[in-house]
């Protein structure tokens, strides 16, 4: 997907939690606990969690029980302790590579639901300095409307989100950008695929082939 005449340079959006950062394992781990102190089981397994990341995050909490005051609750509980808990997170191993080497040629931000200080650190402690910024929830609430904010500030760009659940996909395509959906995340292929992801990854060496395949010729 580099540049060929008559096509647009991509604008390189990327979810964070499950593409850059590995950390379902952590978040799982502190979500049930948090979950467990408000006396709320119903989310006790990995399928139930997952679920959460079918469509927008805040829908899907409602649906399956909580109400406004126990996701408030939640957040309030839950939040300081994954600023604590992300000490123990690490990028996946290629990635901070790869986003070198793909924001050398392309604008590149990463667009999440996680807090903006919490990813900003981590691009700082990790050294990830070429990327443009990232955007969390408490920016704006609505991933949409980030997605089109950033097609906004590079509108002679290709926008294409790369996420890894099936809500970043639908998000994605709502916003005007081109879901990528990627095999090392939270959710798997056919769940990507039913969110009408239009490019998979199965690692991450294959962004570099899509966006930079002269790269690696």
């Amino acid at each position: 997907m580099s540049k060929t005449p008559g096509k647009k340079m991509p604008l390189l959006l990327f979810d964070y939690d499950g593409v850059i950062a590995d950390s379902f394992q952590v978040y799982f781990e502190e979500f049930q606990k948090a979950c467990a102190l408000m006396g709320y089981d119903k989310l006790n397994s990995r399928e139930e969690f997952l679920k959460l990341f079918d469509r927008n995050l805040l829908v899907q909490a409602l649906r399956a029980g909580f109400n406004i005051r126990q996701l408030k609750k939640l957040a309030t509980d839950f939040m300081p302790q994954m600023e604590k808990a992300n000490a123990r997170i690490s990028p996946f191993p290629e990635m901070p590579s790869i986003l070198a080497q793909l924001s050398r040629h392309y604008p590149t931000l990463i667009i999440t639901s996680n807090a903006t200080a919490v990813v900003r650190n981590f691009v700082e402690t990790h050294k990830l300095h070429m990327v443009y910024d990232a955007i969390g929830s408490d920016i704006e609430p609505s991933k949409i409307k980030r997605i089109r904010k950033a097609r906004r500030l590079f509108p002679a760009h290709e926008a294409c989100y790369i996420g890894d659940t099936r809500g970043d996909m639908l998000e994605a395509r709502r916003a005007g950008a081109l879901p990528v959906g990627v095999g090392w995340g939270w959710h798997g292929k056919e769940r990507l695929q039913s969110g009408r992801a239009v490019r998979f990854m199965d690692s991450p060496v294959d962004l570099l082939k899509c966006f930079l395949p002269d790269l690696l010729s």
